[in-house]
């Protein structure tokens, strides 16, 4: 089994990513040994050929660099403002800054102060997609967890959100990794 070893300060454990097209990646502590890591994948072989068979079929957002980001930047912008303010007419939460940034591996997240920062590729998704994506970082305003609460929420807006949410699994938000 081929993987690649990416070693990180922050990292406090060790986490397995499989992206679409099926590469493999060992997120790792810096400290831990690279025998440990071997233990640890063999420990996991089951997991792994089971998500690298899916992954290896899913589609990947195209890969784009930070010229893309900065052309793209003001229509994802104004995209995804738009659809904030749509969804919130229906919930009325009150938001802090809404950032539209080139992020490497989330589509979007909620800060506990009320900032909404979104991934500008997605504009290259399908809009209900996209919808799926802006209803579930509002509901975070209300709950900051994924509790029930937080999904009834979310199905308030998008009572079909089960679906979108298994489809968004299909893309990347990085597109296919490049090691």
């Amino acid at each position: 089994m081929e993987y690649s070893i990416r070693r990180s300060h922050r990292a406090q454990l060790m986490r397995l990513t499989v992206y679409p097209g099926g590469s493999v990646v060992v997120t790792a502590p810096a400290s831990i040994s690279s025998t440990s890591i071997e233990h640890f994948v063999r420990q996991k072989m089951r997991w792994i050929l089971k998500k690298v068979q899916i992954f290896s079929r899913m589609e990947p957002v195209r890969l784009t660099g930070r010229q893309e980001y900065r052309q793209y930047y003001p229509e994802a912008k104004r995209v995804l403002i738009d659809r904030i303010e749509y969804w919130n007419q229906q919930f009325g939460f009150s938001y802090g800054r809404v950032s539209v940034k080139n992020h490497q591996s989330i589509w979007g997240s909620c800060s506990r102060r009320g900032n909404i920062n979104l991934n500008y590729r997605l504009v290259f998704l399908p809009q209900e997609l996209r919808e799926y994506v802006v209803v579930h970082e509002l509901c975070h305003l209300a709950e900051h967890n994924h509790s029930s609460e937080f999904w009834n929420l979310v199905g308030q807006a998008l009572p079909n959100y089960r679906l979108l949410r298994k489809e968004l699994k299909r893309y990347s938000s990085r597109g296919i990794p490049t090691h």
